[in-house]
């Protein structure tokens, strides 16, 4: 019988295809696996639903491992899934540069971390300070945030592919990625327990491992894994073809599932400048990465072994 294995993601988006890959094409299953999927809808109740067991392995943010580790948790990152954003600063037909946002009302999926310290930032680089100069409002992760734009409730967003593309479509502004301004930040990561992943750790090797083989079959199969993004999103095709290319490039969505020392670092220095948040000006990406799990499924998936550098 296989090991039941209980995964949760945040929202269908294009950076969790190979996950998908890994079980409609039978490889988990091959390793002995029985992986079933739950949806939380949100950051946070992803967070809260891995620290209470309810998953095994919660694909999501790495800045709330980060926020748990600073707390004395046990959340760790044992992989990486999205190294380098995809997002684009989208905004109002009326806005035209960043200074037009003074006053406005940025929409982000939770205000410690994520989407608010990459605005944050890049607003400081055009004089904007915040709280002084704009507001920040909890709108929900991509596709709700995509909803409050069209509704009027928010003036910009950063948004992922394939929405930054819709949103392009449907008359709004696109200022550009945000990549140009912030070239290097962990988005996504493969998060665990450690207590769960010391006791599990055969397991969650062997998910590494199958999750490894599908990142790659992603990068060599393109119609396939935009078949796979069709069925799970429920998005037009020719935006998911946009978003294949773009998740690609450049290995945003690693086909190793490395984590990469420089994008952690970058979440690390927004963190410490938001005033909200505590996270020691000495730490450093390994406090909050067990990589030994990786390291051996890279080696089972004949890959080479990559660690933060």
């Amino acid at each position: 019988m296989n090991t039941a294995l209980h995964v949760g993601i945040v929202v269908p988006a294009f950076f969790y295809v190979p996950y998908w890959a890994a079980h409609e094409n039978g490889w988990y299953r091959e390793l002995g696996l029985d992986v079933q999927f739950t949806i939380s809808g949100g950051i946070d109740p992803l967070t809260k639903a891995l620290k209470a067991a309810q998953v095994d392995i919660g694909i999501g943010s790495p800045e709330h491992v980060i926020h748990d580790v600073e707390a004395g948790g046990e959340l760790r990152m044992v992989g990486g899934n999205v190294n380098r954003l995809t997002h684009s600063l989208i905004t109002q037909p009326e806005i035209k540069t960043l200074k037009d946002l003074r006053g406005k009302t940025m929409g982000v999926s939770a205000l410690s971390g994520g989407t608010s310290s990459l605005f944050i930032d890049i607003l400081e680089r055009e004089g904007l300070r915040y709280p002084e100069d704009y507001k920040i409002v909890e709108a929900g992760v991509v596709p709700p945030r995509h909803e409050r734009l069209l509704e009027r409730k928010i003036d910009a967003a950063m948004q992922t592919d394939p929405h930054n593309y819709m949103a392009e479509d449907a008359g709004f502004n696109n200022l550009g990625p945000v990549s140009q301004w912030i070239p290097y930040f962990q988005f996504n990561s493969v998060n665990v327990r450690s207590s769960w992943a010391q006791a599990n750790s055969e397991t969650l090797i062997r998910f590494l491992q199958g999750s490894i083989q599908a990142s790659q079959w992603l990068f060599e199969n393109r119609d396939a894994s935009i078949a796979i993004a069709e069925r799970h999103m429920k998005i037009d095709r020719r935006y998911l073809e946009r978003a294949w290319q773009d998740h690609v490039s450049g290995e945003a969505l690693p086909s190793d599932l490395r984590l990469e020392r420089q994008s952690i670092e970058t979440a690390l220095e927004m963190m410490r400048r938001d005033r909200n948040v505590q996270v020691s000006k000495d730490s450093q990406p390994e406090k909050y990465v067990e990589a030994s799990y990786l390291a051996e499924a890279q080696r089972r998936a004949g890959v080479a072994e990559r660690p933060l550098k």
